[in-house]
This record gives structure tokens, C-alpha cells and sequence, in this order.
């Protein structure tokens, strides 16, 4: 083969691994933006409440009397090991004579004094699964308030099923003194290969 020969099959090959890695690293870009994509949006759901879970909140109100709703499938969070759930609610203000919002607390709390036996954790170790659990909305007559408390199921969680509770009470009364307080539960699923 004579060195022009050589030079030419050189440059091609370098021409072919050049472009092999563009490709390569456009596929790798395009890839981990996509991946950003997936993971902001999931984090951005379980902080925000879309138009569409409101609608599907106001669906579950099916009586005019109803003070609050929880979204969940069978009113149970099926959480696996290691990860945060979002669980929607809404608040309905139905005070008779009212003219002005209503500013309602609440917070979510552990409702199973049998979380030792059931789970193997204490009381203590199950509250701390609740990472935003507390708030404050006001809400006008005969209007919906929408917000999410947010759970936090560490990988060392035991696989087992909890209850909790959401109480509900308007600003200047105590908790006891409840608006509504629906509960909902929290089953704890393994974490799986992926």
C-alpha cells in the first residue's frame, strides 16, 4: 500500500470515528434530557396540583355535604420503599351564613396506636414519614381548596399497611374541635429492581 493509500484509509477512519462520537454524544444528550424531563415533572407533581387532579378531586365531592376529599385509589397510598407520595386532597367550605373565606389548618398524623404490632416501627418513626403534613388554606363559601401533603417512605420501611389521618379544622379552634378529619392509608410496597 503506498503512503497516500494510507493517509486517505487514516483520514476516513477519522472521519468515522468523529462522526460516530456526534452521534453518540447527541444520543447521550438527548437521552438525559428526556431522563430531566421525567424526574422534574414527577417532583413537580407531587408539588403542585394540576388543573386535571382538580378536576378529578371535585368529582369525588358527591354530596353537597361533603367537607373534604382524598384522592387515592380504594383511599390508599401505595408507596414503595425509598420514595416520596403525594397524596391530593381537597377542602370544601360549607359554613352557612359565611361571606368571607374561611382559613382552615390542617395536618396529617399517624391514626394506628397499633403501628408496633402492625409494622414493627414506633409512632414516632411513622410521623416522621410525613414530610409536609401541615398547612393552612383559606378557602370562599361554597369553594374548593385544594393542597398535598407529601410522604416520605424511607427504603428501610417495613412492607406493611398503616392508617393516617387528615385533620381538618378552621383557624381560632383546636384540632379536637375538627372540621372534618377523613383518613386514608398508606401501604408500603418493596422498592423492586428499578
Amino acid at each position: 500500500m503506498t503512503p497516500l493509500k494510507h493517509k486517505k484509509a487514516a483520514i476516513e477512519l477519522s472521519i468515522g470515528t468523529i462522526v460516530i462520537i456526534v452521534l453518540a454524544m447527541a444520543m447521550l444528550i438527548l437521552g438525559l434530557v428526556l431522563i430531566r424531563g421525567i424526574f422534574s415533572g414527577a417532583t413537580d407533581s407531587v408539588k403542585n396540583i394540576n388543573a386535571g387532579v382538580q378536576t378529578e378531586i371535585n368529582k369525588l365531592f358527591q354530596s353537597e355535604n361533603d367537607k373534604a376529599v382524598i384522592r387515592l385509589t380504594d383511599s390508599t397510598a401505595q408507596i414503595k420503599q425509598g420514595e416520596d407520595f403525594g397524596v391530593a386532597f381537597g377542602i370544601r367550605n360549607i359554613n352557612k351564613g359565611a361571606t368571607e373565606a374561611t382559613v382552615f389548618n390542617y395536618q396529617v398524623a399517624l391514626d394506628d396506636s397499633n403501628i408496633k404490632n402492625n409494622c414493627g416501627v414506633s409512632e414516632q418513626q411513622a410521623n416522621s414519614w410525613v414530610k409536609i403534613g401541615t398547612g393552612r388554606m383559606s378557602v370562599q363559601p361554597g369553594e374548593v381548596g385544594y393542597d398535598v401533603v407529601l410522604i416520605s417512605v424511607p427504603v428501610d420501611a417495613p412492607l406493611c399497611k398503616t392508617k393516617f389521618r387528615l385533620t381538618i379544622w378552621e383557624q381560632g379552634k383546636s384540632p379536637s374541635d375538627a372540621y372534618v378529619n377523613p383518613p386514608f392509608f398508606v401501604q408500603i410496597n418493596s422498592k423492586g429492581i428499578f
